[in-house]
């Protein structure tokens, strides 16, 4: 009876072990193809890889939030692009060091990318009133449905 756990020790590591590698091929696959500057490839490489890489090791996980924000930079869905942005820098920031000094720049790299294609943002309304008999009128904007949210980013300069 041992011997048979053993075994299956065994055999749960491989299994273990052959799905992260399995999880890193498809992040390097998709980042090769990103690299060529074939996105929608990439892109599909990545969406079909995204369960595989939501149990692989943090460093995987990183690495596959940077290239798929990167991505949808590339495609122009910057809402996406923010999103999938905000998961590598949130687990860089958690875990400092978890993304490889070359990752971290590329990083950086696409959090300016996203920042050259968001709109511009309006300058701030001005909150001082000169006189208690000068109140600003309201200002109701128009946003377009299709327009992107900008946010704040989270890459430290």
């Amino acid at each position: 009876m041992g011997r048979n756990a053993v075994l299956g020790v065994s055999v749960a590591a491989c299994v273990f072990a052959s799905s992260g590698c399995s999880a890193n091929h498809y992040v390097q696959r998709g980042a090769d193809l990103y690299g060529e500057g074939r996105f929608v490839e990439a892109d599909e490489v990545f969406e079909h890889s995204e369960p595989r890489v939501a149990a692989a090791p943090l460093e995987q996980r990183a690495a596959y939030a940077a290239y798929r924000g990167a991505t949808f930079v590339a495609l122009g869905d910057l809402r996406h692009a923010q999103r999938w942005l905000d998961v590598a820098s949130e687990i860089e920031r958690a875990h400092p060091g978890t993304l490889r000094p070359a990752e971290r720049a590329f990083l950086d790299g696409a959090w300016r990318a996203l920042a050259k294609r968001l709109p511009p943002s309006p300058p701030p309304a001005a909150t001082a009133i000169a006189s208690s008999s000068q109140v600003p009128s309201p200002v109701v904007e128009s946003v377009p449905p299709s327009a992107p949210v900008p946010q704040r980013s989270l890459v430290t300069p």
